[in-house]
């Protein structure tokens, strides 16, 4: 027996409708997540900048090493914090200076078109023939 149009588009729409829910759970479920890893990303530097300035005043008191010793934290881990809390924030992205604020032709404007078209260009017999071709490779003095 053959399927009736309605039946066909009754059965897709249920489908669709059970695999919208799941993806709508799913996404949910991502967002939610990822709003955690970023308060907890921003809560995890806080606490290794205020462990790096703690390190950095203590410094005058105690040593990294015998800190480890004492608290049974890897010298490593302390040396990475006080050193971090030591560097200066970083700075944002540097951006390139753009053609119109150097007023230099850029590649593509008028301009350099124009340079480039009214350069005179070199004859090819200008450049120098090798001096001894051996095995199809050509042997010349090296410039400096």
């Amino acid at each position: 027996m053959v399927t009736s149009e309605e039946e066909i588009a009754r059965r897709l729409q249920e489908r669709d409708s059970e695999r919208s829910a799941r993806r709508a759970q799913v996404a949910t479920t991502v967002g939610e997540l990822a709003r955690r890893h970023a308060e907890l990303a921003g809560q995890l530097a806080d606490l290794e900048r205020e462990l790096g300035e703690v390190l950095t005043a203590a410094g005058e008191v105690i040593d990294v090493p015998e800190l480890a010793q004492v608290t049974d934290v890897p010298v490593d881990d302390l040396t990475r914090w006080r050193d971090q809390a030591a560097k200066p924030a970083r700075g944002g992205k540097r951006k390139r200076p753009s053609a119109k604020k150097n007023d230099a032709p850029g590649k593509g404007t008028q301009a350099a078109t124009a340079t480039r078209a009214t350069r005179p260009v070199a004859p090819a017999s200008a450049a120098p023939a090798p001096e001894s071709v051996a095995d199809g490779v050509a042997v010349g003095a090296a410039s400096s």
